[in-house]
């Protein structure tokens, strides 16, 4: 319960931040769409893709959800990371990483999940995550 809200409480204050010139994305539109944390894999794709709304329009294709707390996560821009090119970082650290495939047609999508250890690159504006760039 505590966790559920400092996330709440660090979302809302997520929201006040303005976003980048010329970056689409935010923190809060990055951690919807790709940070998990806690909850049980079993049934994981499917679930976490409805629950975050991420196939109301269309089947998404792939979707990664990095499965670790929040603050693991935007430590990577903070310093834990390591910079990449303009301002994409690496993360030193591995993360679980669920990797969801569509195997569905629209309105029916059905996603078959993998779990995986990987690295990640995250894109980064004002220190906080707004891209998963890529899974290394």
């Amino acid at each position: 319960m505590i966790i559920f809200r400092l996330l709440l409480q660090l979302v809302v204050l997520l929201g006040a931040l303005l976003v980048h010139p010329g970056e689409a994305s935010t923190y809060q539109t990055f951690a919807n769409n790709h940070i998990a944390f806690p909850i049980d894999p079993s049934g994981y794709c499917d679930l976490m893709m409805r629950r975050k709304g991420l196939n109301q329009v269309r089947c998404k294709p792939i979707n990664n959800f990095i499965y670790a707390p929040p603050s693991l996560i935007i430590a990577v821009c903070q310093g834990a990371g390591t910079h990449y090119e303009k301002n994409l970082f690496d993360s030193r650290r591995i993360f679980s990483v669920i990797h969801c495939t569509n195997t569905g047609r629209f309105p029916n999508c059905n996603y078959r999940g993998r779990a995986m250890i990987q690295r990640v690159r995250l894109g980064c504006v004002q220190r906080m995550p707004v891209h998963l760039a890529q899974l290394l």
